[in-house]
Formats: structure tokens, sequence, C-alpha cells
């Protein structure tokens, strides 16, 4: 069915399924409706494609691909991805439907946020990123207006995987890709560099940042700026804006947002886990950032050599300190969230009492009773339009009733004058079908081919299709919806969901590779990074620490699976790597398309005697 990408309206469907009820908001890619799903019942947020990005076949390529990764994520601090689709020239995303504020809204209204509430939200937004980065999902746009608030103050993140789509508020490279919100991305993102796990953490502290001052770190007249902003300059630490805002907090701020990725968390579990213990000791020494002393904001070099040199010792001590701390904390997720509801617990007096005037605004309004009318005799879609418009759900049976004309309602349930409450009961329709209803027949594992002949052909049916990946073969019918044994009027809609076979993608061959390039590739092929083994770490006599070496001097010696296998999407890739010399030494030979420095011929002159 051939649909234009347009604003839709109360009673338009989409797939035959999805009923919607009111548009609840637009960005820079995609309109958002409150739609009702006709098979579950259930409230779900339509996000539709717009014009401007459907219609790019890379973006639909990417689109594709990417909405995959994030329908494969389950978090309950993550917006549940429900499915994805197409129907005529509409492109469209199925999402959980949320109530409540976004953080940008909440923030907007009260300002500064306590760090008693700020906190607790960072903390469920770092668990969705973690949730998230080991299965591969790079976020990539992180920023308040992507974080919902429900009324019982529960954080979720939205748009996994989608967020590199073009939008009025982002910096765009000469390919035309974007790659971030201004406001809060990363410096490497600025630059047009790789972008990985800790680019997300970046601008969660950027988030952090605007929580507790109410204000953004970097802004200016145009992009551009701003991200140079990001590139160069160092915001005031967060307690010299709020004077409330504790130093341990601070210091983890700016861990956060530190430019180099090195010197920033590794990833979003460390950060989680001192966010956690901030809770526990907010006077505790947090954020420590190896080879720099305690921030204080230094934009100078100088100064900030200075302090590190005058303070060597002390520093040290501390990282140690903070390294055993971090080893024997219990890294498993259940205990840990135990430990923040036990930290909240503490906290639940301030909290509660910041919270008082929020919450008010996140409760939804009183609603009143709707008395049902007599719909009986009037059209189908009048009815459906205006139940929409008063929030009533509403579904749909057909019947058949010859001296009724088609697309009239012949009865409902529940009668004339039942008073309900918006949301609470579901009208159902009778509408006559005249006399051409049909039964529709179970296509299960038919061929997609079969069911589209008999529907069009024998049934007089107008059919759309759409792809699932699924146990079944290729090509083969997974349901039908309206579903079969359902009767409906000759000539309607009839969309057949249609198995798209197992996600199956080949593996690369990674050996040679640059170790950040080969992790990029990976997540590229839609597989998830998994453990990396050092063939020969290098240990600090000193500190026992493993010696870190730049991410262009290592290289992948061997792979876990052989490339060239046919594997499940999503499949984790445990991969070894070591320095040049390393991989000269196990495999005989340079990396593939590695020219090694000339060393220089000797002289054929004899020196003189």
């Amino acid at each position: 069915m051939n649909r234009v990408n347009r604003h839709l309206s109360a009673g338009d469907w989409i797939s035959n399924r999805f009923a919607i009820v009111r548009p609840i908001g637009q960005g820079g890619m995609a309109y958002v409706y409150l739609a009702t799903d006709q098979v579950t019942q259930q409230n779900v947020a339509i996000k539709v494609m717009k014009d401007d990005v459907s219609n790019d076949q890379e973006f639909i390529k990417r689109f594709d691909t990417e909405a995959k990764a994030a329908s494969s994520l389950d978090h309950p601090n993550i917006i549940k991805v429900l499915g994805y689709g197409q129907d005529g020239d509409l492109r469209y995303i199925v999402q959980e439907y949320v109530e409540g504020m976004t953080l940008k809204e909440l923030i907007a209204e009260y300002g500064a946020l306590d760090y008693t509430i700020a906190v607790p939200l960072a903390i469920q937004i770092g668990l969705a990123l973690e949730h998230a980065h080991h299965r591969g999902v790079v976020h990539r746009d992180i920023k308040p207006q992507n974080i919902l608030i429900t009324r019982d103050r529960i954080a979720k993140v939205t748009d996994f995987g989608i967020a590199r789509a073009t939008n009025a508020n982002t910096i765009t490279l000469t390919s035309g890709v974007a790659f971030g919100s201004v406001h809060y991305f990363s410096p490497e993102q600025a630059r047009g560099s790789l972008v990985g796990e800790q680019s997300d953490i970046y601008s969660l502290g950027i988030l952090m940042y605007e929580m507790l001052t109410g204000k953004m770190p970097f802004d200016g007249d145009t992009s551009v700026s701003v991200a140079i902003k990001h590139l160069q300059e160092l915001p005031p630490v967060p307690s010299k804006l709020v004077p409330g805002v504790p130093h341990g907090l601070d210091q983890i701020v700016m861990k956060c947002i530190q430019k180099p990725v090195e010197k920033r968390y590794v990833d979003a579990r460390e950060l989680v886990d001192e966010l956690d213990a901030f809770l526990v000791d907010p006077s505790g020494v947090y954020g420590v950032i190896s080879g720099q002393a305690d921030w204080e904001g230094n934009t100078t070099a100088i100064g900030l050599q200075k302090s590190y040199e005058s303070n060597f010792g002390k520093l040290r001590e501390v990282e140690r300190a903070i390294n055993e701390r971090r080893r024997l904390r219990t890294r498993d997720t259940a205990i840990m969230v135990a430990i923040i509801v036990v930290s909240l617990t503490i906290l639940i007096t301030i909290f509660s009492l910041s919270w008082q005037r929020i919450s008010a605004s996140l409760t939804t309004k009183t609603v009143t009773e709707y008395q049902i009318e007599n719909y009986i005799g009037q059209t189908y879609d009048s009815v459906a339009t205006r139940l929409s418009d008063v929030g009533i759900k509403y579904s749909v049976r057909y019947v058949t009733d010859p001296s009724v004309r088609e697309g009239y309602v012949v009865d409902q349930t529940p009668g004339v004058g039942v008073s309900i409450r918006p949301g609470s009961t579901t009208i159902t329709l009778y509408v006559s079908g005249g006399q051409n209803l049909i039964t529709i027949p179970d296509y299960t594992s038919r061929t997609v081919a079969e069911a589209r002949a008999e529907l069009e052909q024998m049934y007089g049916f107008k059919v759309d299709i759409v792809y699932e990946y699924s146990d079944l073969a290729k090509e083969k019918v997974i349901k039908t919806i309206p579903s079969a044994g359902q009767s409906i009027a000759s000539g309607s809609a009839v969309t057949v969901v249609v198995s798209d076979g197992s996600p199956m993608v080949t593996m690369p061959n990674l050996t040679g590779m640059n170790l950040a390039i080969a992790q990029a590739e990976i997540v590229r092929n839609n597989l998830v990074n998994g453990p990396t083994v050092n063939i020969n770490p290098i240990y600090d006599p000193v500190t026992g620490q493993p010696v870190g070496f730049p991410l262009e001097q290592l290289f992948v010696i061997n792979q876990e699976i052989l490339p060239g296998t046919e594997i499940m999407a999503q499949t984790v890739i445990k991969i070894t790597y070591g320095t040049l010399s390393d991989y000269v030494f196990h495999l005989g030979s340079y990396p593939p398309g590695y020219v090694p420095a000339e060393t220089p011929a000797p002289s054929e002159t004899a020196p003189p005697a």
C-alpha cells in the first residue's frame, strides 16, 4: 500500500495494526505519535521518519541495521524498541510508551537539580549505557532530550541506534553523515574521529554538568564555535556555579569530560561504581585522573604541571588506594543495584523532599469520566475520530449485516450511558462489512508467493508485505495481520509478516588490523566486541599494573572465529592482540599493508685509516 510521508492524525492507521491517537512530539528526524496496537490493545509510541531521511538510501540501510541492534536491548532504563517496519513510503519504529517528561524539560522548569536527585538519575543512565555497550551498541547522541523521566522517578534512555540521523542541532561531516548534538558531543566527534563507548561517557558528563548547574558547560552563537570549545576549552567545576555541589562530584564530572579519551572512565561500569560509592560517602576521593593532580579547572599547561609535580607522591598513593578498592568491589550488577537501593534508602528523606515539587508536574492530570454515547448508525471513521480526540481506546470487529451499509456501526459494547475513565476501558465497535465478509486462512509456514496470490486474486484483499527475522526459512509466512480466523470485508488491507531468515553475518578477517580498527569492524558487521587478550602483557614494576600502549601500536594477532565463517548477528567476538614486535614474533611477518622503516645500506667506501 503506497503511503506518502505526511503528518498523521487521529484515526489514521499504520500497517493495518497501529491506530494513531494523537501526535506527541517531533525531532529532527521523526514525527512521534501515540498509537494503539490493535493486536495487544496497548498504547505505543511510533516514530515516523521524515521525508528528508526516509528517502535517503544510505540512511535507509543504516536505519535497518541499527534498528535491529536497538531492538536487541532489553533494560529497565532503556525505552524498549518493540519493532520497526514500512507502510508504503512510511518508515517507522514502534517503542514502548512512557508517561512523564524529558530531562531537558525537567531542567528547564526547575533549573539546577540537587545532587541527591541528579546522581541517582545519572546512575540509571550509566546502567543503560553499560547494557548497550556490552552488546556493541554506542548511542552517539546522549542528551537530556533523549532521557525520559517517569512519574516514579525512573530514567529511560531513548533513540539507541538511530542517533546518527541528521537534525538541526548536529554537526555534519563532508560526507553528509551527522554524528551527534553539538552541545553534548565529544572532542573525537568534533574531529570526525572514531566514536566509541567513552564518547557516550563524555556526553553523560556534559549531561551531569547541566543537571547540577542548570547550564551547559559550552555554548556559542554557532555550532562550529561550540564544537571548538569542546576541543580547546575547560569549563569551571560545577561547584563554582552552584556552591552546594560536593567536591567529589566535581571530580567525577570533570573526569568524564576530559579531552583525551584515555583520561576518562574506562567504561560505564567504572563510572557507575564511582557514583554509587559517592552516594554512600560524599566526602570521599573520586574522579582521580591518571597523570594529573586534583582538578581545579586550571586551563594553563604551566599551572597543571606545577600542581602535578608538587602532589605527585600523594596522587600515586590515592590512585593505588582507589584501584585496590575497585578490585575488591564486586562487579555483579545485582549486587551493585542493591547497594544503590541501600544508598537511596539512606538519602530517602532528603531525596523525597527535593523531589516533591518535581513529581507534582510528572503526575498526570486527574481525568474526568466519559459517558458513552450512541454510535449505532454512524460511520466507523467519524466515531473513531471522536473517541481518539477524548483519549478513549477502541477496537473494531466486522460483522455480516446485509441490512446495514458497509462501514457503519451496528452495535457497541459497553452500551449507551455507561461511564468510563479514559484509558481504562476499550470500547468495541461492531461495524458492518456488508455481505462480503471473508475469513482469513492460516498461511503459517506457507510461501509468501502463495499467500499473496490467494489473498489478492481469490479474496480481493490489499496485501502489504513486512519482513522479520525468524527461525522459519526465508520467504515463509510467520503470520497475518489481522490474524488467521478473523473475518473482514473484501478489499480490506492485510499485512503478511514474512520470515527474512536468521540474521546471519560473515565473520571478517581481523588478523593484522589495528586493534581500534578491528573493534570498529566488529560493530560495523553487527557483531559484539568481547574480551580482548594481550598476548604479551608488560607490567609496571612499581604499581604492578599493565603498561598501556597507544592503540595505533597494537595489532590483532588471532581471532577466535575463523574468517568467512557464517555466524549469528550479535555474536560476541574474542580477539588476541599485541605490539608490532609481538605480531612479527608469532606470525613471522609484518601486518598486511605495514611498511617497515628502511634501514640505511652500509657504505662501500672504506673508512679513512
